[in-house]
């Protein structure tokens, strides 16, 4: 699969991210005090008197500072390899971005512009090997549950208000259809959609994208494949969403609350 071809999917599988709006990856800053440099020896030390005894507390060092752990917590209970089919390999690397979501500031999902909630998302891909299929999974934070639960609320919307739309223009534009998918209950609330795609890029694609809200965390899963040929993998996906809510049971809790 050529390189252009691979983005393109990716892109394809990103189009379903919750809270789209791009940020740049934390920084986790471990701070260390410097080691000091030990004099050299006297040659010829002379005989002083013994050190009058002191009750004095001895000085201590500063305190080091902890490194700093904004989204590690939600990026480990992510699920890893062990937990997708051999021959399957992670895209480069996990990721945690940051948000600051500013009064009236939107993202785009599907055909809508929803309003902007989240304050970080975890998120980390596989992929087979042979390009497809692919999972895209991400756990999207919100400073409370109740806003995690109207962030839902409005995703779900807007795929029912949306069931054809186009994305992009031009020669490069992708059609986009969504239709149900009958998907079991997990967290706390949930759907399911299957969407496929067709694009002279990408091709003609399938997608089924799972949302879950547990706690104050919308879990977001997205399986990939061709269009026309097996749909992605049924007892995987369930096996997916079960190990992320399960993860996140005793995960961090909600910082606004």
């Amino acid at each position: 699969m050529s390189n252009s071809r691979t983005l393109a999917l990716v892109f394809m599988v990103l189009l379903m991210a919750t809270g789209c709006r791009p940020a740049g990856p934390v920084e986790f800053i471990a701070t260390t005090v410097p080691a000091t440099e030990t004099p050299p020896a006297p040659t010829a030390p002379a005989p002083t008197a013994p050190a009058p005894e002191t009750t004095d507390p001895l000085p201590t060092l500063a305190a080091v500072p902890a490194a700093t752990r904004v989204g590690v917590d939600y990026v480990m209970l992510l699920p890893r390899e062990a937990a997708v089919p051999d021959g399957w390999a992670m895209n480069p690397t996990v990721n945690y971005d940051t948000r600051q979501p500013q009064p009236g500031e939107t993202y785009h999902f599907a055909c809508r512009d929803l309003t902007a909630r989240s304050i970080g998302a975890a998120s980390v891909g596989y992929r087979s090997l042979e390009g497809l299929p692919s999972i895209h999974i991400e756990y999207v934070v919100y400073p409370t549950a109740e806003l995690a639960a109207a962030a839902l609320a409005d995703m779900q919307s807007a795929v029912e208000a949306c069931p054809e739309f186009t994305i992009g223009e031009g020669d490069g534009a992708t059609s986009a259809t969504f239709s149900p998918l009958d998907f079991p209950a997990y967290g706390d609330a949930g759907f399911a959609t299957a969407l496929n795609t067709s694009s002279p890029v990408t091709g003609e694609l399938q997608i089924h994208a799972i949302k879950i809200r547990n706690g104050h965390v919308v879990i977001g899963i997205n399986h990939t494949t061709y269009a026309g040929e097996a749909p992605p993998d049924r007892a995987l996906t369930e096996s997916l969403a079960a190990l992320a809510v399960g993860n996140l049971e005793n995960g961090p809790a909600a910082p606004g609350e």
